[in-house]
């Protein structure tokens, strides 16, 4: 079995196990999070998550530094073996306690005087709110910590122990859920407690496999002044783009609330949650592609890496495609089954925005892959994040003049497709890249698919009447569509390997059972 033929079936493995993994996690999440809501009640339930979302706030910090130290890993686990792979994780356990107290000197006073001077909290829950807040701190300090070790399994590619991990962190939070439906105590502080407490059986499970399993997860004395210096300027635009994303989709919300008030905003915050779901499929094939286009990069293979690069490209939007269709056809059926009476206006009309974005979002983190690879984040970073914050401004002034609040995201949507072509010269500046070959073998046969699968789909779907029959039928019809038209015309005969690898192991696992 020639090298690239063996990769492509780990890829499939891979791919499966994440897969299985998110859609499990997903279900056992959409009832947790019911649970907890009645077993703390909404005023409970809010605290909890104001004071998390706070402190989640700063986890832009931690992204860019993750990104960073997986990359490296990656990149010198390919190049170097375990010898290149002991130095990154050396070095990153380093960066990593200097960001933790970092963070910490900043979280704590900020956030307490937050705490107490400007959230909305009741006065007999400020107490319980303190605790929370601490408990997050603790949880998020944890995160941080284990970034070397998550990076390395990554590296490793050992999808199967990532999966096994999520689904036992999401049991244990099912189990919580449960447990405080009778406790007698404080039920807000024994939650925050215990979710605080899974984080550090995440990390314990995490480090003895890690010890366990990989040679390079030993502690040396002494610092690597280059490696540290480099996977700080890595990281250091990383976090640049990090910021910049944040402060453009905040912006956003601030503008659509400046013109609209709170109730757009939930309409966003609704259409995000849909998207949200659409892209977690989408990321358990980027996830488990990465670490091969970085190592590919390494070692000198340009080919497979720009080969890598399409193919996950296309595999990632034609998933898109297969969900984002069918749920935008019938998404005013989709939100009135899921949410009742209390759809927010605009958000039908939002979702569809978003997750067209989406698709142009999933192109360019594809291509970002490249970049990552390459180490050298500069100018796809600076001229991606200016581009994208430019919807912010772009949307205030569209709104002063038209009070359509859809504009704001369509501006969103120009910008993303800006920053995408303009971040496609910055990578042939770097690697050996045809922006006419991208366009014909990855963006155009996406388009045209996608125009004609919707226009058929939208022909089977107004020729039936409303209701959950046409959802399943509209949902089989595309889902057949899309794949075929992918598989026959869009994919390569290396990518038409990897589907086939992915679905041989589906039904290698069916058969077992």
């Amino acid at each position: 079995m020639s090298d690239n033929s063996s990769s492509n079936n780990r890829l499939a493995k891979n791919t499966l196990f994440l897969s299985i993994r998110m859609v499990i996690v997903l279900i056992i999440n959409l009832f947790t999070t019911r649970i907890v809501l009645q077993a703390l009640g909404v005023v409970d339930y809010g605290v909890y998550n104001v004071v998390c979302g706070f402190v989640a706030m700063f986890g832009f910090l931690n992204t860019s530094m993750s990104n960073g130290i997986q990359r490296f890993f990656n990149f010198e686990y390919g190049k170097n073996g375990e010898e290149g792979a002991n130095k990154v994780y050396c070095t990153s356990l380093y960066i990593q306690f200097a960001l933790t107290v970092v963070i910490v000197l900043l979280v704590e006073p900020i956030g307490v005087w937050c705490l107490n001077h400007k959230m909305v909290i009741p006065p007999d829950r400020l107490v319980a709110a303190q605790w929370i807040f601490q408990f997050s701190v603790l949880s998020f300090v944890v995160g941080i910590m284990q970034a070397p070790f998550s990076a390395a399994v990554t590296a490793h590619e050992r999808m199967g122990f990532y999966a096994i991990v999520s689904v036992l962190d999401a049991v244990l939070k099912f189990a919580i859920a449960f447990l405080i439906t009778v406790v007698a105590e404080d039920k807000l502080i024994v939650y925050g407690l215990l979710m605080a407490l899974i984080s550090v059986v995440n990390i314990v499970v995490y480090y003895i496999y890690c010890k366990r399993n990989f040679k390079e997860i030993r502690l040396k004395k002494g610092l690597n002044k280059y490696l540290f210096k480099s996977m700080l300027g890595f990281s250091g635009w990383n976090l640049f783009g990090s910021f910049s994303g944040v402060m453009a989709n905040q912006g956003i919300d601030l503008v659509l609330n400046f013109f609209f008030g709170p109730i757009v905003n939930a309409a966003r915050g609704v259409a995000n949650q849909v998207n949200g779901a659409v892209q977690a499929f989408v990321l358990n094939i980027s996830m488990a592609v990465r670490p091969q286009v970085t190592q590919s990069y390494a070692i000198g293979d340009i080919n497979r890496t720009m080969s890598l690069t399409y193919s996950v490209s296309k595999i990632t939007c034609a998933i898109v495609l297969v969900l984002a269709i069918p749920a935008s056809l019938e998404i005013n059926f989709l939100l009135q089954l899921w949410l009742g009476n209390n759809v927010p206006e605009h958000t039908a009309f939002f979702t569809i925005i978003i997750l067209l974005t989406s698709l142009i979002t999933n192109l360019n983190w594809a291509t970002s892959g490249v970049v990552h690879a390459t180490g050298i984040m500069r100018n796809y970073q600076v001229s991606g994040s200016l581009i994208r914050m430019l919807s912010v401004p772009i949307a205030f002034v569209i709104l002063k003049y038209y009070k359509i609040p859809e504009l704001a995201l369509l501006s969103v949507l120009l910008c993303q497709m800006v920053a995408h072509a303009v971040g496609l010269f910055v990578v042939r500046g770097l690697v050996e890249m045809s922006i006419r070959d991208y366009c014909s073998k990855v963006v155009i046969p996406i388009f045209m698919i996608m125009i004609l699968s919707s226009g058929l789909t939208w022909c089977l779907h107004s020729f039936m009447c409303e209701g959950f029959f046409r959802l399943i039928v509209v949902s089989i019809f595309n889902l057949i569509l899309v794949s075929s038209l992918f598989y026959f015309f869009g994919f390569n005969l290396s990518e038409k390997e990897m589907v086939n690898s992915i679905l041989r192991k589906v039904f290698s696992i069916r058969n077992k059972t």
